[in-house]
């Protein structure tokens, strides 16, 4: 039988699926067709796919995945773009090409001028047919240096066209050393991990914001969303680029998740399926039945195809549970959230297991398509202990594959009456279709105008910018009158008042580099600022970082005003003032109704900043100022705050007596005592609203006032709002006296700390020279445990250049250091049973796990969520409480910054820019640190979790721990 035969079979088995369809076991979304575009064998192991403006549809096969499990380079390099064509202009594929092979493990597609881009890494290919023949007689390789020592799966992929001409790219997780082989003289880029760009016509690559596994997406308005096995939608709110401008930012955030995430990120399979990843002892807690555990392809949809209710939906594939979901998009702030579009189904999803959705795009009559891998097992054998691996099928499906279109059921679906893009189309013909009703030919109609990049007459570009019926078509026209050098100001000025404010949005961003040029356009910009739309205003406040003016800093201080409540809002506009500070403070002060919450966490930001980077001078002026201002006492105490963390950091102002003396030193005797008294009255106060009250213990934290220490103690009370006791516990470790540390070491005081506060008390001591003692002394004196300590902070006290110290810590460390972890484990292997009372291990789990992990949506954020660790081997989740450092996954290995004033903070990086970085420590609280006051950084490759945990527990309890783990596992293992 020949191969188109077996391709029409299967087309008569699969075509038009509405509803639940029986023959394929797929149900979708009611009102919906499901119709096969192409199977094997014309397209075998698709993970990606192109049409291109002809009606040529590239199909992307990687069919030597999964790559070794030991890693190297395969040697046979299976992967290929095959080439599909309809011959008979039925509009139905027919006829395959193998458009080029010889490539690892391809995963991404993009058409450009004629040919396509490919992703594979460690490079990104440029083919094209010249001859007419089907296969690629130019294939050059443009981009080189992305990483691929890792797995297949965590790869540079998903090359996507930017409203602004670059072609962005998601790093896979992974990093690189990016280079152009076709520009030898350039500098290398190199980078961990972080997404990234590149001109596709000079070949420049460049790092931006987010860090997308398997997936990038844009929506109409240019904002961009990555997705990552747990996260399905992730925004990238801001650029590190604005972050960067201003080096005394203390943030370090770019990307806000958009959907739920984690344990929290359900679906709903049709069957329930057990996952490879639910045996990965290597990512305890990554593995969730009925969450998403390999989410992919995150794809905001726009076209005819289906209603007006799906448009702006996400859509995100779910390979391992053989589903694809919808989230509708909501405005938040200046970002977006998500909401599941029903409860208790999904928009696609399959009963048959080998049903793989990892990809999801549009095609050419606004169909939405989606990509089916087809595999027996779709996860790596890398993320499977050793010992199962011979029990699951890597291979079955290899050969398989299919590519289906979904649609409203009323919709003409078809292809039959396409009309594609003639190569000979005229500009007007372009601009036509750059107007159209359907959304692939304006996306396509762009692209190709943008290969030209000239015009003969932009009129009617300019025309479709300001009038077209459709928003999509409007921002394109902005966008594209930019790229031919045609944008006029007072373009610009005409698209501020579009109704759309994703278009005002766009069109502010491309105002940047020339508003300071035009007057007209200048005052246009500003007004901006007052715009009704929160996400209109949050651009303003970017624009306006680029206006060194008076007016454009009172707009700033007005859009702060207005919207400093909100956190995102506040780093867009702090980010723009870096070299202005104190005319921004007047100008805000200058403000009329400066009296709302807004205002009071804009002045602490404000004042964090003063300290760490202005004059000690005007940090002075400011405090003076703002003490006696008696309009806002929030204001008031959350600048002072702020000013007295900023200049913590500075060793000048360590050396002075106190940093509350310091700053306060233009201040009378009388006004000192005044503001102090006021301070401690309101930490001690419990009718203090809970913010204020958190806000003076933790200014207590700053001074030597011996008054301060019963105000703080008084405040450790169990009984006491967590969040008020753990401010009282970071001014005591602030005031660096020993007295203080003494207090937080108290048998009676210990005993009543929670599991999470002790860890985080711990981790504060830990991290500050003159506490180390004390707390060598505690567990010397049996108070506090030794196995509290992270095993990272146990190995540097014990190599620490103080003897007495390091003879200190090897006292109280020895047993837990000093042994063999591995016959720890070995031997508690032995005796391992599975007699374990989960209900008795559930007590035992909240008391020594909980602080650090959750479980069911409840517990710590300091590791990974256990919630699916259930379907692990038992010997593996035994190896890791026993050796957390037996292997680490990358995300939750520990950095160790030693600071320029003493402190070591010791945690897992959630987040960095050029400017700072954020630590998650064991306490569970997230730790911002200028780069400017690291004196050293290292990664240690080991984990925040101490060793020793059996020693804080029986053999019994251990039984019982284990049970409560592996309590309704599918397996018995």
């Amino acid at each position: 039988m020949s191969k188109t035969s077996t391709f029409f079979i299967l087309l008569i088995l699969f075509c038009a699926c509405s509803g639940n369809d029986t023959e394929t076991g797929i149900e979708v979304e009611p009102g919906l067709n499901l119709e096969l575009v192409v199977a094997e064998p014309l397209v075998i192991d698709p993970v990606a796919y192109a049409f291109d403006e002809s009606g040529l549809l590239y199909v992307v096969e990687d069919r030597g995945y999964p790559d070794p499990a030991e890693g190297g380079t395969p040697a046979v390099k299976e992967g290929r773009i095959a080439l599909l064509t309809d011959t008979n202009g039925d509009g139905e594929y027919n006829h395959r090409s193998d458009f080029a092979e010889g490539f690892t493990y391809p995963n991404g597609i993009m058409p450009w001028k004629g040919g396509v881009f490919i992703t594979c890494s460690p490079d990104i290919w440029y083919l094209k047919d010249t001859t007419g023949d089907g296969k690629a007689d130019v294939r050059q390789k443009v981009l080189s240096g992305f990483h691929d020592t890792r797995t297949a799966q965590i790869r540079m992929s998903h090359p996507t066209l930017g409203l602004d001409g670059w072609v962005y790219v998601s790093s896979g997780l992974n990093g690189g050393d990016v280079y152009s082989p076709l520009h030898p003289d350039r500098d290398t880029v190199s980078f961990t991990a972080s997404d990234g760009r590149f001109d596709p016509e000079t070949f420049e690559f460049e790092n931006v914001g987010g860090k997308s596994q398997f997936g990038m997406a844009f929506d109409a308005y240019g904002h961009r969303f990555g997705v990552s096995n747990r996260h399905p939608i992730m925004q990238v709110v801001i650029e590190p680029k604005y972050l960067n401008r201003n080096p005394y930012l203390p943030y370090s955030q770019t990307v806000k998740n958009v959907s739920k995430v984690a344990a929290e990120a359900v679906v709903f399979p049709l069957k329930e399926v057990v996952t490879t990843s639910d045996f990965i002892p290597s990512l305890m807690g990554k593995s969730h039945q009925g969450t998403f555990t390999a989410a992919s392809s995150t794809y905001i949809y726009y076209g005819k195809g289906l209603s007006d209710e799906h448009q702006g939906n996400a859509f995100i594939c779910e390979s391992a549970q053989n589903l694809m979901q919808r989230q509708i998009m909501v405005p938040d702030g200046p970002a977006f959230r998500s909401e599941l579009a029903y409860e208790g189904r999904e928009f696609l999803a399959s009963e048959d297991e080998w049903f793989r959705p990892v990809y999801v795009n549009s095609g050419p009559e606004d169909g939405l398509y989606v990509v089916d891998m087809y595999r027996k097992v779709i996860d790596h054998p890398s993320y499977v202990p050793e010992e199962i691996r011979d029990k699951l099928d890597f291979e079955s499906g290899k050969g398989m594959g299919r590519i289906y279109r979904i649609t409203s059921a009323d919709y003409p679906s078809g292809l039959q009456d396409k009309a594609w893009f003639e190569e000979s189309y005229s500009e007007e013909e372009l601009l036509e279709r750059l107007a159209s009703d359907v959304e692939w030919d304006r996306e396509t109609a762009f692209r190709l105008l943008l290969e030209r990049r000239k015009m003969s007459s932009p009129s009617t570009l300019v025309e479709i910018a300001l009038h077209s019926d459709y928003p999509q078509s409007r921002v394109r026209a902005l966008w594209l009158l930019r790229h031919i050098a045609e944008l006029k100001p007072s373009t610009l000025v005409k698209a501020f008042k579009d109704p759309v404010s994703g278009i005002r949005e766009q069109a502010l961003l491309l105002s940047e580099p020339v508003a300071g040029s035009d007057k007209e356009l200048l005052q246009a910009v500003l007004k901006m600022a007052e715009d009704e739309d929160v996400h209109v205003r949050f651009m303003a406040a970017l624009v306006l970082g680029s206006l060194d003016s008076e007016e454009s800093t009172q707009a700033l201080a007005g859009i702060a005003l207005r919207d400093g409540a909100d956190p995102w809002m506040r780093v867009a506009v702090l980010s723009s003032i870096g070299g202005r500070m104190d005319s921004f403070t007047s100008a805000l002060q200058n403000q009329k109704g400066h009296t709302g919450a807004g205002y009071a966490l804009v002045m602490k930001d404000m004042g964090q900043m003063f300290g760490q980077a202005a004059p000690l001078e005007d940090c002075r002026k400011l405090a003076s100022m703002m003490i006696r201002d008696e309009k806002n006492e929030s204001a008031r105490m959350s600048t002072m705050l702020g000013m007295m963390e900023g200049v913590a950091g500075r060793l000048d102002g360590n050396n002075a007596d106190r940093i509350d003396d310091f700053l306060m030193i233009d201040l009378s005797q009388k006004e000192r005592s005044e503001f102090l008294e006021e301070v401690m009255a309101k930490a001690g106060q419990e009718s203090t609203p809970t913010g204020d009250r958190v806000t003076a213990l933790s200014i207590l934290g700053y001074t030597s006032d011996p008054r301060s220490l019963p105000v703080l103690e008084a405040s450790l009370d169990p009984e006491i709002l967590p969040a008020v006791q753990m401010a009282a516990i970071d001014a005591l470790i602030e005031q660096g006296d020993a007295k203080s540390g003494a207090v937080l070491t108290q048998e009676r005081v210990w005993k009543r700390f929670t599991p999470q506060v002790r860890s985080s008390v711990v981790s504060s001591m830990i991290s500050h020279r003159i506490y180390v003692p004390v707390l060598l002394d505690a567990i010397e004196k049996g108070v506090i445990a030794a196995s509290d300590v992270p095993s990272v902070s146990r190995k540097r006290l014990m190599n620490s250049r103080n003897d007495k110290i390091r003879s200190q810590a090897e006292r109280a460390f020895e047993q837990l250091e000093g042994g063999d972890r591995m016959a720890v484990y070995e031997d508690y292997k032995t005796r391992l049973d599975q007699a374990g009372d989960p209900e008795h291990g559930l007590a035992v789990y909240k008391r020594t796990c909980a602080i650090c992990h959750s479980y069911d949506g409840e517990g710590g954020n300091v590791g990974p969520d256990l919630t699916g660790v259930k379907n692990q081997p038992r010997e593996a989740i035994l190896m890791h409480t026993i050796l957390p450092n037996y292997e680490v996954y990358p995300t939750y290995q520990t950095m160790t910054i030693e600071t320029n004033d003493g402190r070591h903070v010791a945690g897992w990086t959630v987040s960095e820019t050029e400017n700072s970085i954020t630590l998650r420590t064991a306490g569970g609280s997230d730790e911002t640190i200028l780069r400017s006051a690291i004196k050293e950084l290292n990664n240690t490759g080991q984990s925040l979790m101490p060793d020793g945990l059996e020693q804080t527990m029986t053999e019994q309890e251990m039984n019982d721990l284990m049970a409560y783990l592996k309590k309704g596992s599918t397996f018995k293992n």
